[in-house]
């Protein structure tokens, strides 16, 4: 027992001590909203860059963070902001930064109000629990109506300081910066009330947010740290992968010596790439590091193989490379939601970094005949007439939406072709009159449905098909016609390889393709 006081006492003062030395955190802030309301120009204009010229389509498809300063009340102080996507396809990345940041911005277009990926990101922060900021962007343009859009935020149970509720809001300009040191004063005052704290004495940790493999430098990711310092030196493990800390840079891309609290990074080096959203840890060394490696094998690059739920369902197999674990999953996500029930798309097998000739190989695999897609990422010369000769599909995107307009593309170019088979009427054969050849003259009464020339039939006896006919012409009333009824007699020209008798019912029947 006194032991255990001995223990405790330590424990106790070891633990005021760490306290003591805890100093104020800049906040990490995560920008989030629906595609096109001015995320990445909101933090264009902040950063005083040009980041969104450099997204294909103009749209944001990566998760990046950078780190801004603002002075306030007298002081610098610093915020880091992350940016992601708002494309629908990216769902999973939005709720992973609402999970890690401190603060988030709800960024809604006063010209265009409360749209699909607006609530989808308001519900990832809600089940956060972040305190948020609203910003009603793009008040410069004519059509503007802070007012609707206020209104429309109510609707979804968003109320807004001084119109009833506590949610802190401002109007801002993305395009020309009106608004915006408000923005970045109200975020700083929530921090304040958040009280937030690091201990830069302590070893690093913190959260991926992005991971790619460079195909110079090799595996990297983007880390966001919450607490300690990071040093040349020591070693970082996320995940199962492992890391020296050799070459750190921050998010303008200069070589850091060491690193602290709320600070994005990019570590290069790893030894097995991180997962997405996984916590990491700083370790004095690399044994340390290895030595806390959690045990186990790797997560699989395959997909599991699908097992069509009808013989009459079509899977367009591919295998996918992309260059970020986090665009990787959103094509993932994007693959499920294309198709019906009768044709889907099925990743055979993904991974990070360029097409290799291997890709190549696994799409020959047994019967697979995969099609290859990249994105943002390259096939060399190589490797394309590698595929060119063995007849292997390889495309590159760097549009998330111009891929998967592809896949559906694909789905229906490549579907085999269903022939369904619809009976429209039955006639029971009363007599045969002649027999010349393949030519036979039946007199027939059509007991169910209808006839019709040129019709192709089958022909049942007792209830067992023993041959295919074709209807070449009918007689009703001693006159030619293209149709008989229900509950009508008349003569049929049949032409068949197979002998009729009286008693045999012709089947008519339609084929469709589809």
């Amino acid at each position: 027992m006194q032991y255990s006081r001995v223990l405790w006492h330590s424990f106790f003062h070891m633990n005021h001590d760490i306290k003591s030395h805890a100093i104020e955190r800049p906040p990490v802030v995560v920008v989030m909203g629906h595609v096109d309301h001015g995320k990445s120009t909101l933090l264009d204009f902040i950063r005083k860059s040009n980041i969104v010229s450099k997204e294909a389509g103009g749209i944001t498809q990566h998760v990046a963070a950078y780190e801004v300063t603002r002075e306030h009340e007298g002081e610098q102080k610093r915020i880091t902001f992350i940016d992601t996507p708002g494309h629908a396809a990216f769902q999973t990345i939005r709720a992973r930064g609402a999970t890690i940041a401190d603060i988030a911005i709800l960024v809604v277009a006063a010209d265009d109000g409360v749209k699909a990926q607006t609530l989808e990101a308001l519900q990832s922060i809600r089940d956060a629990h972040v305190p948020f900021i609203v910003a009603i962007n793009k008040i410069d343009k004519p059509n503007a109506n802070i007012e609707r859009t206020q209104g429309s935020l109510a609707e979804h149970g968003v109320y807004l300081e001084k119109l009833g509720g506590d949610v802190p809001w401002t109007a801002i300009s993305a395009k020309t910066g009106g608004g915006v040191d408000e923005l970045l004063d109200l975020i700083l005052i929530v921090a304040e009330f958040r009280e937030l704290r690091a201990h830069p004495a302590s070893l690093a940790r913190g959260y991926v947010i992005e991971a790619h493999r460079d195909h110079k430098r090799g595996m990297a990711a983007t880390l966001i740290i919450t607490d300690g310092t990071l040093e040349l030196g020591m070693s970082v493990v996320a995940g199962r992968g492992i890391s020296p800390v050799r070459i750190m840079q921050d998010a303008s891309g200069k070589t850091l010596k060491t690193a602290t609290f709320s600070m994005p990074i990019t570590l290069i080096g790893f030894d097995i790439l991180p997962e997405v959203g996984a916590t990491f840890i700083a370790y004095a060394n690399k044994r340390d590091a290895e030595a806390a490696r959690p045990s186990g094998s790797p997560p699989p690059t395959h997909t599991p193989t699908h097992t069509p739920e009808s013989v009459d369902h079509f899977a367009l197999p591919i295998i996918v490379r992309a260059d970020t674990t986090g665009s990787l999953e959103a094509i993932a996500h994007e693959v499920v939601t294309l198709g019906n029930e009768r044709s889907s798309v099925r990743i055979v097998q993904s991974g990070i970094g360029d097409i290799s000739e291997n890709d190549t190989k696994a799409a020959l695999a047994g019967s697979l005949h995969a099609s290859v897609f990249g994105f943002n990422v390259e096939a060399d010369q190589t490797v394309r007439e590698y595929a060119r000769r063995q007849g292997v599909r390889i495309e590159t995107f760097d549009i998330i939406y111009k891929l998967t307009e592809r896949l559906q593309e694909l789905m229906v170019d490549m579907r085999p072709e269903r022939r369904v088979e619809e009976v429209v009427g039955k006639a029971r054969v009363l007599k045969l009159f002649s027999t010349r050849k393949d030519m036979h003259v039946v007199g027939c009464v059509v007991h169910e449905g209808y006839m019709t020339r040129n019709a192709t039939t089958k022909i049942m006896r007792r209830g067992v098909l023993i041959g295919i006919g074709t209807v070449r012409n009918i007689q009703s009333h001693k006159q030619d016609v293209s149709r008989v009824d229900t509950d009508s007699e008349c003569g049929v020209e049949l032409t068949s390889s197979f002998e009729i008798t009286q008693g045999d019912v012709l089947e008519c029947y339609v084929t469709s393709v589809s």
